[in-house]
């Protein structure tokens, strides 16, 4: 397989049209150039515009490389053409008792997570749990490789530019306090954090996050209690 440079080039510049053959040459090129941060994002990208079921494997693969980790949430959540988050119908009937399979189906669970602009946080936590499967690099790659807890540090910074500053420094009061950090949680919790603790089997976590966004959006808490009752029967099921 040979690929030119113009061809390379052409993949750098228009990244939301690569798809199916793009797909198959880039992973060919990043097995036999694992380093190659651009080789790895453009392969992303790819399966992203894709839907693939791959996606999220290659996301956890790609995070090692690749340094610029702004880099690398901005490339997943770009708008393109081609590339159209599916609208989810969420059905309010009541749940028939799944096998565990189907079960994980329903819950949308080995799909590939969509992460919005909006949702460096989501992003982040997702980062933080799949270190506990990290990739085994070979040596000649040390050189050029940064601990994954500084580029971690990287993404908080950069999730923490964003927050809003306190205008002025108030007295301290456990009630507002209290407040506050309710008011946090609700504000970072998404439907995509809870598919992020799904994902990487924290169900109880995932519950948590069902049960706030229950809170935070009303309107669909029949959906947000099929979801925990889901959970539930996948954790029978084990």
């Amino acid at each position: 397989m040979v690929i030119t440079k113009e061809t390379y080039h052409q993949w750098m510049r228009n990244p939301q049209n690569l798809g199916g053959k793009e797909s198959e040459e880039l992973l060919q090129l990043t097995k036999e150039h694992p380093y190659c941060q651009s080789s790895q994002l453009l392969f992303l990208k790819s399966l992203h515009n894709e839907d693939s079921i791959q996606f999220n494997k290659q996301l956890k693969y790609a995070a090692a490389f690749v340094g610029d980790r702004q880099q690398l949430f901005y490339l997943i959540t770009e708008k393109d053409k081609r590339h159209q988050q599916k609208p989810i119908i969420k059905k309010e009937e009541t749940i028939v008792v799944a096998k565990k399979e189907e079960t994980k189906e329903l819950l949308r669970i080995g799909q590939p997570l969509q992460f919005d602009t909006e949702e460096k946080h989501s992003f982040s936590e997702w980062l933080k749990l799949s270190q506990a499967k990290t990739i085994k690099r070979k040596e000649e790659a040390s050189r050029q490789d940064q601990s994954l807890d500084n580029k971690l540090d990287l993404i908080e910074q950069f999730v923490a530019k964003d927050r809003p500053k306190t205008k002025k420094e108030e007295f301290f009061s456990p009630i507002n306090k209290a407040k506050k950090s309710v008011e946090d949680q609700m504000t970072f919790v998404t439907e995509t954090l809870a598919r992020v603790y799904l994902e990487q089997e924290h169900y109880e976590k995932a519950k948590l996050a069902y049960q706030k966004l229950s809170l935070k959006y009303p309107e669909k808490s029949s959906f947000f209690a099929g979801q925990i009752e889901l959970i539930n029967k996948l954790l029978k099921d084990k």
